[in-house]
This record gives structure tokens, C-alpha cells and sequence, in this order.
């Protein structure tokens, strides 16, 4: 069971987070699990609001119970067998580890040692004045004696925590999935530097300087890797030119057909000039003999 004070603090909590839950619907109306999550939220706030007005009224309209005269305790002490005590003297507070007023528990009866269902109705200096549901019998009993229905609806108190937990989980993926579709995060960024629902805006402020400085990093990785493509492709190109044959652009030089000859005797524009000619031999007619004609 949570005090005043523990009730409070949720309450605050459920506010923080139903205002950045309905911010982030507002952002994205497109996405339906939003306002399911406002929508609980909103529940969860009306129950823990119930329940602490019920928890202040308790404790505030709380009094000690009237003395009973000796003559009356005498009475009910020869009453062997009743089944409806008098209440004990009602805390002003709600004790620590108590189940709220209104739950839904189990109660062990004391004439036959079994469990029966019943509803805490109070508090008291030992333990708890219930009410039995098959029955319109109240009784006090001990601490010990009471344990917490199963099922649903049985806690209010343990249910309102149980939907704001799974609001509180909902609405952490929901920004942590907003957080991987912003456009300015790169999908390659450290999970270290990661911005995460749970982190204090301390630590929001120290993520953000480290992932300025990593995207200032990559774009100089980026930009020398680009610079050093280029001057490979030029070198390339350099040494792919000079392995060309003579003429434009390769530095050798290619013979004109109007150079000097290289002889004295050779003439200009005449390729081959001083050169010696081919040598052939003379041209003669070829006389056929008898005997060529017998064969």
C-alpha cells in the first residue's frame, strides 16, 4: 500500500507524462497507439485521484471510537460466538504496506480456517475491518489474515500502477522510435550517443555535443576520401596518357615528312630520301629446249 506521499509523486508523474504523450500525438496525428496512451493515461490519473482524495478523507475524518462503558464491555465479553466485533481504534493515517480501502481481498475466517472473499471497509490499530461478500457480516481481523484476491479489479490501486506501467513502457518506444525517424540521426550513430527517453537533460545536452562533433568527424572522413579518389583517377589518367602512342599529347614527338634527309644526296619531302634503293635483278627471256617439249 502507498502513503499520501507516494500517491502524490505518481500523480505528478502521470501529468509529465500524459503532456509529452499528447505532444507527441499532436506531432504525429497520423499514428494511431497515440492517443490510445493519452486515453490511459487519463485513466490512470482519474483512479490515482480517487484513490488519494479517498486516502486524505480517511485520514483527516479518522477518530478515536468511543469508550464503551464497563457495563456494555461485560455484555459483549458473555456474548461467546458473535461474529461482529467492536472495531479497535481507528489509525488517523494509512499505515505502510496496507492495502487501500475498497480492495478486494481474501479473508480467513476463524471459526473453520478458510479463505472467503471480502472488502476492506477500514483501517484499524491491528489490521483491517472487512466486509464478507456472501455475507453481510463485518469483522475485524489481523494483518496476516488478509491476502489480495487474484484477478483483476481486485487492487485498484495495483491495477492503476500495472496501466500506467504499460503507458510508460508504450510511450518510451514510441519515442524511441521517433528518435530513429528523425531525418538529422544517422542510422550509423554509436548506440553510446543515442539519445534515450530516460536520460536527464544533462545527459541530453552532453549526447548532443558528442554527435556534433561525430557528424563533423564523418564529413572530413567523407571529404578526404573524396579528395583521394580524385587524385588517384588523375594519376590514372596520367599514366594511362604517357603509354599512348607518338603524337597529340604524349610528349614524343612524331618524323614530318619535311624534315632534312639525313644524307646530303637526299631530298626534301621525298620520305626515305638518301636512302639506297631495293635491288632488283633484270628482267630475261626465258627460252624453252627439245628437251623441255619431250617431257
Amino acid at each position: 500500500m502507498q502513503s499520501i506521499q507516494e500517491l502524490e509523486t505518481n500523480l505528478t508523474t502521470y501529468y509529465a507524462q500524459l503532456q509529452q504523450a499528447r505532444q507527441l500525438a499532436a506531432s504525429d496525428p497520423s499514428n494511431e497507439e497515440y492517443p490510445t496512451i493519452v486515453q490511459d493515461l487519463e485513466e490512470v490519473i482519474n483512479l490515482t485521484a480517487d484513490l488519494l482524495t479517498e486516502a486524505r478523507s480517511t485520514a483527516s475524518a479518522a477518530a478515536p471510537a468511543p469508550v464503551v462503558p464497563p457495563s456494555q464491555a461485560l455484555t459483549a465479553a458473555l456474548n461467546v460466538g458473535v461474529r461482529k466485533p467492536e472495531p479497535r481504534v481507528v489509525l488517523k493515517k494509512t499505515p505502510e504496506g496496507r492495502l487501500p480501502i475498497g480492495s478486494k481481498v481474501e479473508a480467513l475466517y476463524r471459526e473453520d480456517g478458510e479463505w472467503y472473499k471480502a472488502t476492506i471497509e477500514d483501517f484499524t490499530d491491528a489490521g483491517y475491518l472487512i466486509k464478507y461478500d456472501d455475507f453481510e457480516d463485518k469483522e475485524e481481523v489481523m494483518v496476516e489474515q488478509v491476502r489480495s484476491a487474484e484477478g483483476p479489479g481486485t487492487n485498484p490501486l495495483a491495477d492503476a500502477e500495472k496501466v500506467a506501467e504499460e503507458a510508460r513502457l508504450a510511450l518510451k518506444r514510441k519515442i524511441a522510435e521517433a528518435a530513429e525517424k528523425d531525418p538529422d540521426m544517422p542510422k550509423d550513430l554509436p548506440k553510446s550517443l543515442r539519445i534515450n527517453p530516460d536520460d536527464s537533460e544533462e545527459v541530453r545536452a552532453t549526447k548532443r555535443k558528442k554527435i556534433h562533433q561525430w557528424k563533423s568527424k564523418q564529413r572530413f572522413e567523407k571529404l578526404e576520401v573524396t579528395q583521394n579518389k580524385r587524385q588517384n583517377a588523375w594519376q590514372q589518367f596520367q599514366t594511362s596518357g604517357s603509354k599512348k602512342k607518338a603524337g597529340f599529347f604524349t610528349g614524343k614527338k612524331k618524323e614530318s615528312i619535311f624534315k632534312s634527309p639525313d644524307d646530303l644526296s637526299g631530298k626534301v619531302g621525298v620520305v626515305g630520301s638518301g636512302k639506297g634503293l631495293t635491288d632488283f635483278s633484270g628482267r630475261q627471256k626465258h627460252l624453252h629446249s627439245r628437251q623441255d617439249n619431250d617431257t
